[in-house]
């Protein structure tokens, strides 16, 4: 029974000094200001000195004080995810990939898109885009102009996203005459480096219609697979 009892006696003083070490003092003083640390002296009816957290020190006059009480500590507590990098404001994105033909058409080309943005919340960006496409097999090269969209799924520092992409080429053979619609739908990973930048990783299907010679009115598609590295600064 008597050690039965030394242990209620010891969890309660062991729950006293936890309960104690999670208060602090607080200071309000008349002026309406609040000093939240500890007292490290008092000298009554004359002064109080206290500490902050960040090791500042403060001595008031207990003129100026109109009470003194002790209040839990407040802890402050972030959403899962927060600081992504994915904050409003600007967002460029320069992308490098490998396109290959699929279709009735299988012309592989190199890909270049040079995006400027902005980030108008964590999840959604849109912007306007320039770049080249090198096709191997004819060395062409086509300079598209583009509307970009994307969505960004998750609040992490590995997020997949959504991107959608569509505009006009331009033929730079030719004088930079029309040479068709492009349209560039894309899906991957973003991977977050720092606060200012984001690497991301996609695969997509990118639309591109062209003439199958000079003076036809008609465009056919010439379709690739396209594979993506970028990044988003």
């Amino acid at each position: 029974m008597k050690k039965f009892s030394a242990l209620i006696l010891f969890a309660f003083i062991t729950s006293m000094v936890f309960a104690q070490s999670n208060l602090q003092d607080v200071v309000y003083l008349k002026n309406g200001s609040i000093i939240r640390g500890v007292i490290i002296e008092q000298i009554p009816n004359q002064s109080i000195k206290i500490q902050t957290a960040d090791k500042n020190i403060f001595v008031y006059q207990m003129g100026e004080v109109e009470k003194i009480v002790k209040e839990p500590v407040k802890v402050r507590t972030t959403k899962s995810g927060d600081g992504s990098g994915l904050k409003p404001g600007y967002k460029g994105i320069v992308e490098l990939g490998y396109q290959l033909g699929v279709g009735e058409y299988t012309l592989d080309r190199l890909k270049l898109n040079i995006i400027n943005g902005y980030q108008i919340s964590t999840y959604l960006s849109v912007g306007l885009g320039t770049g080249l496409r090198y096709y191997l097999n004819s060395n062409k090269v086509l300079i598209p102009v583009f509307a970009d969209f994307r969505a960004n799924f998750m609040n992490k520092n590995l997020s997949p996203y959504f991107s959608f992409g569509i505009g006009y080429s331009l033929d730079a053979d030719y004088h930079f005459e029309g040479a068709g619609m492009i349209i560039n739908p894309a899906a991957g990973v973003n991977y977050k480096i720092s606060d200012k930048l984001t690497m991301n990783f996609g695969l997509g299907y990118e639309l591109q219609k062209l003439r199958l010679s000079a003076g036809d009115p008609s465009t056919s598609n010439f379709g690739a697979a396209s594979f993506n590295v970028g990044l988003s600064f």
